[in-house]
């Protein structure tokens, strides 16, 4: 018996909308499966691809928290606007001066206080 992997796999996991690599990861399944029937392709990558907009939303570049850049892939992203830039950014994060300090002040911190918990 042939496992049809369409009935096996959850649709509905953010892994495959809201992650670059799960994202990539389903293209290359609907190629695989599909890449050889032009109709079957086209609505396979398209029905995933509305997914993958309708997913992300929601979702933008701003800044987490103080310590961080925009999570501007490629475009700033703005809520209710489609894009996947915030996907680019967590997959491949930017490392600039800024960001090399503010690792080295978490880490000098961290240190600290484990320097800290020693002498009690």
């Amino acid at each position: 018996m042939k496992i049809n992997i369409e009935d096996i796999q959850d649709h509905d996991d953010p892994y495959w909308t809201q992650n670059l690599r799960g994202m990539l990861g389903m293209i290359d399944q609907i190629m695989r499966l599909y890449g050889r029937d032009e109709e079957r392709f086209k609505k396979g990558i398209t029905e995933f691809m509305w997914r993958v907009v309708q997913s992300n939303l929601p979702l933008d570049t701003k800044a987490r928290h103080e310590d961080e850049f925009e999570r501007c892939g490629t475009f700033p992203k703005y809520k209710g606007d489609p894009g996947i830039s915030h996907l680019i950014a967590e997959a491949y994060p930017r490392v600039t001066i800024q960001t090399k300090h503010w690792e080295e002040q978490r880490r000098l911190a961290q240190v600290e206080e484990q320097d800290s918990g020693l002498e009690d």
